[in-house]
């Protein structure tokens, strides 16, 4: 999940230790997927359409050379660029996935270890049902650590509003404090609760085994849980990357090189997650910041975050650095 509701960067930007400003400068850069799937319901602004996410992959192929996210940082006679997908949602493989198969294009897909074959959706998910579906109409109050929020819920801009300011709120919460107040909405709600929905649906463990064995597809990690790391004890985010790598050893027959920080913004991730990661094993890790690959620290490698861009819109968000 990527950090790009409204407000979130004021939040993040308290702690800014990690990563560095990286220098404006190269053409090489590394795109960031969540969703690809027909979802109008779509208040996170994770979710790329089909038909448009075809667009800007051709795009991207005819302005970069298309490169696996290890090999992002090398210098050709073309630009290259690495697609990457997070959280490993099931319509990267049904939809996306299919695509760069026909068109022979490499891609990385970051997959939650620790989540492999739960049903139950994301906790970011489970909010978008409730806020969006479920809660009342006149509103609900819930407190996140000690702050209280009012959520108006009269019409569908402000249960949008409210979904954005709470996801905001709960980004770099810990678990626990995360699943208390989706249980407090929960009774709020009332019954029933309609359980997972098909479109938050994940890829399963074997399915990425199978996956996994495909030439153009690499399967990284995206961490344990999903936890915003740089908010977590220095040994609790140690194990988060190192069991998630054994986890996905269990899962692939082989240990992932690749590493997607949760979030991967300052505030989520610190320096100290570059030191774990490298002691890990990981060979490679990318954050959720703006900016060319090139001259950048291999553990904190930025990436572009892809929202319903139009082509020409989609490849100046990616060429604005270029000289």
């Amino acid at each position: 999940m990527t950090p790009s509701l409204p407000g979130l960067s004021a939040v993040l930007a308290r702690r800014p230790r990690w990563p560095q400003r990286f220098r404006a400068r190269g053409a090489n850069v590394v795109v960031l997927y969540h969703r690809i799937a027909d979802d109008p319901q779509d208040a996170a602004g994770m979710t790329v359409p089909p038909e448009l996410f075809a667009r800007q992959v051709a795009a991207l192929a005819e302005r970069f050379d298309i490169v696996p996210a290890a090999q992002v940082h090398r210098v050709g006679p073309r630009p290259a660029a690495a697609i990457t997908f997070d959280d490993g949602y099931a319509d990267n493989d049904e939809v996306a996935l299919p695509l760069l198969r026909r068109l022979g294009l490499p891609a990385t897909l970051f997959v939650v270890s620790g989540v492999l074959d739960d049903p139950q959706e994301f906790w970011w998910d489970r909010l978008e049902h409730l806020v969006l579906e479920r809660l009342p109409a006149h509103g609900v109050r819930v407190v996140v650590g000690r702050r209280p929020f009012a959520l108006p819920l009269s019409g569908g801009s402000e249960r949008t509003r409210s979904l954005q300011r709470l996801s905001t709120a709960l980004m770099t919460r810990h678990r626990s404090e995360i699943e208390r107040v989706l249980a407090e909405l929960e009774r709020r709600a009332g019954p029933p609760d309609p359980g997972p929905c098909r479109r938050h649906a994940r890829v399963p463990a074997h399915r990425l085994a199978a996956l996994a064995a495909e030439p153009l597809l690499e399967i990284g990690s995206h961490t344990c849980t999903h936890a915003a790391l740089g908010r977590l004890s220095r040994a609790a985010s140690g194990r988060e990357l190192r069991d998630s790598r054994e986890r996905l050893h269990e899962v692939l027959g082989h240990r992932p090189r690749l590493l997607a920080y949760p979030f991967g913004a300052p505030g989520t991730v610190r320096r100290r997650e570059a030191a774990e990661a490298r002691r890990a094993g990981y060979e490679r890790a990318f954050v959720n910041v703006t900016g060319p690959a090139e001259g950048a620290d291999p553990f904190a490698v930025p990436r572009v975050s892809v929202g319903r861009w139009e082509p020409q819109q989609f490849l100046a968000a990616l060429t604005r650095w270029s000289r």
